[in-house]
């Protein structure tokens, strides 16, 4: 039996996108033709590009669906009066895709404008989760660990 990853993406993609980007993500989203020379990862590596994000299906290992949406935030614009693109994914990603996934996903995230969490990824033979942490270099996949009962405190002196 394969493992499965669940995996959440929410960014802000900047209003002055290139074409050439806004079109290779709208591809990966399933919304329109692929590229002629797609950059989001070495996709020969992979075995040739896919659209790694389509969505629009019941998830394949866990409830509910594989869903995808890309869509101008207008209502928060940025102070220049810019409407950022907003972007959703919820996709279920097979073990042998991870690699390629998150390689999509830092691409995706070099392009984003959001800072701090955008999502995580949830793995469906440990049944672990990560959070996904954008900054300025890159992002950190976290571990999330149980919070429990806070610690008790130590008796008070006699």
């Amino acid at each position: 039996m394969s493992d499965y990853y669940d995996m959440f993406l929410a960014v802000d993609l900047p209003p002055e996108l290139s074409e050439p980007v806004l079109s290779e993500v709208r591809w990966l989203l399933g919304q329109g033709d692929m590229p002629a020379e797609p950059r989001a990862t070495d996709w020969e590596s992979w075995g040739g590009p896919w659209q790694a994000f389509a969505g629009g299906s019941a998830s394949h290992a866990f409830a509910g669906a594989d869903v995808s949406a890309l869509t101008r935030a207008v209502d928060r614009p940025e102070p220049d009066g810019g409407e950022p693109w907003a972007l959703t994914v919820r996709s279920c990603v097979h073990e042998d895709d991870f690699g390629v996934t998150m390689d999509v996903v830092g691409w995706l995230l070099r392009h984003a404008t959001t800072e701090g969490w955008v999502g995580f990824i949830r793995d469906s033979g440990l049944g672990t989760v990560r959070h996904l942490l954008r900054h300025a270099d890159g992002f950190d996949l976290v571990d999330v660990r149980p919070a429990g009962p806070p610690p008790a405190a130590p008796p008070a002196p006699r």
